[in-house]
């Protein structure tokens, strides 16, 4: 068996902040999913994402250069185990070893911003949204409509109805990140950027329900991350441009988000709409 090494060309590549919180050394997984730029590995503590860096660094994961990822997936499948020993990712492929090392990558911070509340912002985050076309690109059916779904969110105030809300969400939908899952992601990422007082609450009823193991793996670590104040890279860019009031990039970066994946982007807008209503809603009362 041969032994290789990737260092030479992962220089620009990215990780996140809060692998260290999940993955530790001698930790032991296997791929678990591959896809046509990026795979998952499946540690004990964490669902280990790697993907290129045309995708936006994922909190629980890793970033390289395109052609580097698009290599070790010639060599990789599903079920090959992999370690990781002091700072370096050992994949044991059917022809060879194929080394990542974790080392040289920038360290990105994808904690969830704070954010003091602006009612006169909010109002124009609000406005913004208008640019997305929710009942015809978002990923459940039409026999629900974006603005029930809202309601649902923003009328859910004591545990009961929060949980009865989040049953009707979690894991409804299709794909590796059921609709139902971005648009709890969303919802809770604005709460917890601007310190709602029932976000505690929301936090509790979401822990609760992730236990069902209701959902796919993928959906479930960006839940659990979620819940532990971390996000994805787009995500804390869009809240970087909130907190700095930057209004010239509120549609873009608003778009940015709505580009990642089928209708997974948007999916988490609707979400985060909702959150944006909320908070309109509880500061004018």
């Amino acid at each position: 068996m041969m032994f290789m090494s990737l260092n030479r060309n992962q220089t620009n590549g990215e990780k996140s902040n809060m692998l260290p919180l999940h993955l530790f050394n001698k930790d032991h997984g296997i791929i678990n999913t591959m896809f046509q730029h990026s795979f998952n590995i499946d540690f004990p503590d964490l669902l280990f994402h790697v993907g290129n860096e045309s995708d936006s660094l994922s909190c629980t994961g890793i970033t390289l250069e395109d052609d580097v990822v698009d290599e070790l997936l010639k060599y990789i499948d599903v079920n090959d185990p992999v370690s990781f020993i002091k700072g370096k990712l050992y994949i044991y492929t059917k022809k060879e070893i194929r080394t990542i090392d974790l080392a040289p990558l920038k360290t990105v911070d994808l904690r969830i911003p704070q954010i003091k509340l602006d009612l006169d912002f909010l109002k124009k985050i609000i406005e913004k949204f208008s640019i997305i076309d929710f009942q015809n690109d978002w990923g459940l059916s039409d026999e629900y409509s974006p603005n029930k779904v809202i309601e649902m969110l923003n009328e859910s105030r004591d545990p009961e109805q929060i949980m009865k809300t989040l049953k009707f969400l979690y894991g409804r939908g299709r794909g590796l990140t059921p609709s139902g899952d971005d648009i709890i992601v969303g919802f809770v990422s604005i709460l917890s950027a601007f310190g709602f007082k029932q976000l505690t609450l929301w936090k509790e009823q979401v822990g609760i329900i992730l236990e069902s193991r209701a959902t796919t793996d993928v959906s479930e670590s960006y839940i659990q991350a979620v819940l532990e104040n971390y996000t994805s890279k787009k995500m804390v860019q869009f809240l970087k441009v909130i907190r700095d009031k930057d209004e010239e990039q509120l549609a873009s970066s608003i778009l940015d988000i709505q580009n990642f994946g089928h209708t997974s982007g948007t999916d988490t807008l609707l979400g985060m709409y909702a959150a944006f209503i909320l908070l309109k809603s509880k500061s004018i009362h």
